[in-house]
């Protein structure tokens, strides 16, 4: 297992996300903001030069880099490791990954769309709040009814949340 430690900013917010990945799967981002990586036993931390060695990471940085300043990008190619979830809840997230960038859905429509009815709203909600691989399956673009933000158990806080919307739906023009 690997690490990788990717800052960013956004809209005045400092973040650092620790990106876990595997030989062939991103595994886990978790937002550490202030923290330092755990010291986890055979998980090995690299540099930016040595993202050569696992072209999916390589390539979810650049995404990333991308991504926080303000260029659209489609993470639907970085390959994420859905053996980590039940059934429901990886086509709950597989079904999120397609939700474009800048769009947002409600979790009854997120239900609706992975073929499920809309008594499933909020069993979505309980499949995102387990999501391990945060902005590449953007649970940020779920909403409660009515347009409401909801909650965002991603880390960072609704703050967060809604920086991440804003730059999404604006590019980034304030």
């Amino acid at each position: 297992m690997y690490a990788y430690i990717f800052n960013a900013k956004i809209s005045g917010l400092d973040i650092s996300l620790e990106i876990n990945a595997s030989e062939n799967h991103i595994e886990k981002i978790e937002i550490i903001s202030g923290k330092r990586i755990k010291n986890n036993q055979g998980i090995t931390l690299l540099s930016k030069n040595d993202l050569i060695r696992l072209p999916h990471l390589h390539k979810l940085i650049n995404l990333l880099d991308d991504y926080f300043s303000y260029k659209p990008v489609n993470f639907n190619k970085i390959p994420v490791n859905f053996s980590l979830y039940s059934n429901f809840s990886s086509k709950i997230l597989k079904t999120l990954q397609n939700v474009k960038y800048g769009g947002t859905l409600t979790y009854k429509e997120l239900a609706l769309k992975a073929g499920y009815s809309a008594k499933y709203a909020r069993a979505c909600a309980t499949a995102l709040s387990i999501n391990k691989t945060l902005i590449i399956l953007p649970c940020h673009r779920i909403t409660a009814s009515g347009g409401k933000l909801g909650g965002w158990s991603g880390g960072g806080g609704i703050k967060l949340k809604e920086a991440m919307l804003s730059l999404e739906k604006n590019n980034g023009k304030f």
